[in-house]
């Protein structure tokens, strides 16, 4: 059992965390950094140490925390707060629930603030989001403080729900006036960091949001959120959105790692070392955001992040002009490289547009990045979807699409060869397999490509349909990762060609033997037509 009064923070980050008092607080680090125990504490030391007393002297607070499922709940969350305060915790006053469903437990003990004593109560509320509708669901609380646990895994708009309810909790009209004008200037400038104006005597109670996770999938809103891009493991960021604040735990491998008494080197070193998934070891070992696969990712086998990300920016050279594909519809997305002399493939840009968006807005905010990322460049080609020009698309307005969009970028669109999966995806894995001079890699993409990138790593990934081979058509999901996938596949196509994509097929597919039988075959010909008088002595 863990004794608060005494208890010692897993390391710098993880008690900067514990201090912190928001607005919004999130902790992120490696599997077994302290997160969940420091997360437990940090609302029962806030009671004691800052919450406002109540005219009767007693500090009164509820905090909620939040979790996807009650399952859940039980082995992760629930489990830290029941190691640190038991069912039968001498603080304890009542405890209700537990068993897949909510559980209330009310604590009450004595603490010092400087030389006076208060009397503290405090109540852990337990919630499971489930399938529930999360607005409905918030609006049920009335709280003093909210816990988000593995906050990734919830709705990304989980910790400002709750936020919006804390400070809710006890009434202002319980608090003594000189404690509400002490936390009412906090609170003020608390939410003027969020963008918030207030009166100048409007009394504020403390909100008091946090959340705890492993790092998630690079593009989730719980690590975008609190961290900007040029974020590292071991740091502390304020600011980066309004009102956030993001503590990053290290590596599990630094010497900096945190709760080495919980979990020493040793056990990540372990881990690193059995486990096979590479993204696993990067989030729970390493510290590091990864993009988690949920299905069978479509270049699994051929795209390595090692090889083909740029580590920087690819700076656009004007005389290599530039390469453009276009994936038209309701999702309009497109993509924008280059083509070098040596043939590697460089992916300098993408676009990628939000649903609904039309052909006018689309061509405009294609205009926009070509005039201030590749300014003077020359447009050699650029390919779409040839189904928008014949076939079936020409009944749903596609066709329109691309007329409009031709007109609005000043430039032709082209279509691409065909818009056949398996053989759009054959283009791109032909530049991916493709190593110039045994050393350069044949495709390359730039940093900024987060979308593709993150297709690539995980997300742009085959169908059900076809992981389970009842197709073999290489049909892959739908999704937002999928239509600048699409953009970029007429753009490798076209500039390929479809009879180099078969001859370089059919080349490497060739068995080696079958061309040495083939040139020897001539002279067994020539040999066979030889008259029985025409020996050669020398030819035994």
């Amino acid at each position: 059992m863990i004794d608060i009064k005494h208890y010692l923070p897993p390391g710098p980050i993880g008690a900067a965390f514990l201090k912190s008092r928001g607005p919004i607080d999130v902790i992120m680090g490696p599997g077994g950094s302290g997160k969940t125990a420091v997360s437990v504490v940090k609302g029962p030391m806030h009671a004691a140490e800052y919450m406002p007393v109540c005219r009767d002297g007693w500090v009164r607070v509820k905090t909620l925390c939040v979790r996807d499922t009650y399952r859940s709940f039980a082995r992760t969350a629930l489990a830290s707060w029941y190691n640190t305060f038991p069912e039968k915790h001498p603080w304890t006053v009542s405890h209700e629930g537990g068993q897949d469903r909510p559980v209330v437990h009310k604590l009450c003990w004595e603490a010092w603030r400087g030389p006076d004593k208060v009397n503290v109560e405090y109540v852990m509320e337990t919630g499971a989001i489930g399938d529930n509708d999360l607005e409905a669901f918030a609006k049920g609380y009335e709280i003093s403080m909210a816990w988000g646990n593995e906050y990734d895994l919830m709705p990304e708009n989980t910790l400002p729900l709750f936020f919006q309810r804390c400070g809710r909790y006890p009434p202002v009209g319980m608090i003594a006036p000189a404690e509400l004008e002490r936390v009412s200037r906090d609170g003020r400038e608390a939410m003027k960091l969020m963008g918030l104006t207030f009166a100048d005597n409007e009394p504020v109670l403390p909100r008091i949001v946090f959340g705890d996770l492993n790092p998630p999938d690079y593009d989730h809103p719980a690590y975008s959120t609190p961290f900007n891009e040029t974020a590292k493991p071991g740091g502390i960021y304020h600011g980066h959105t309004p009102g956030w604040n993001g503590f990053w735990q290290p590596s599990g491998l630094s010497p900096n790692a945190e709760n080495r008494i919980g979990k020493p080197r040793s056990s990540y070193e372990l881990e690193a070392a059995t486990t096979k998934d590479k993204a696993l070891v990067r989030r729970m070992v390493h510290s590091l955001p990864a993009y988690a696969k949920d299905g069978t990712p479509v270049y699994a086998d051929y795209f390595n992040p090692e090889v083909h990300k740029a580590d920087q920016t690819i700076t656009a050279v004007p005389r290599f002009g530039l390469t453009i594909g276009i994936d038209a519809g309701g999702s309009p997305a497109a993509t924008f490289g280059q083509i070098s002399p040596s043939g590697q493939n460089r992916l300098l840009a993408e676009l990628v547009a939000d649903p609904g968006t039309g052909p006018t807005r689309f061509g405009k905010a294609m205009l926009a990045l070509l005039t201030t990322r590749f300014p003077g460049i020359p447009i050699l080609s650029a390919w779409a979807d040839p189904s928008a020009w014949y076939g079936a698309d020409t009944n749903t307005g596609e066709f329109h699409w691309i007329n409009t969009l031709t007109a609005i970028v000043g430039f032709p669109i082209m279509p691409a060869p065909t818009n056949e999966p398996s053989i759009r995806q054959e283009a791109v894995k032909h530049y991916l397999s493709t190593m110039i001079d045994g050393v350069t890699p044949g495709y390359i993409v730039d940093p900024s490509c987060r979308k593709m990138i993150g297709g690539y790593e995980a997300h742009y990934k085959f169908t059900k349909k076809t992981s389970s081979s009842e197709t073999d058509k290489g049909e892959a999901v739908k999704n937002e990762y999928s239509h600048p996938h699409d953009a970029e596949q007429y753009r490798c196509l076209g500039h390929l060609g479809l009879t180099a994509l078969i001859t370089t097929a059919v080349q490497q597919t060739t068995p080696s033997g079958l061309a040495a039988l083939q040139s020897g075959r001539q002279p067994r010909q020539v040999e066979a037509r030889r008259s029985p008088g025409d020996f050669d002595v020398w030819n035994v």
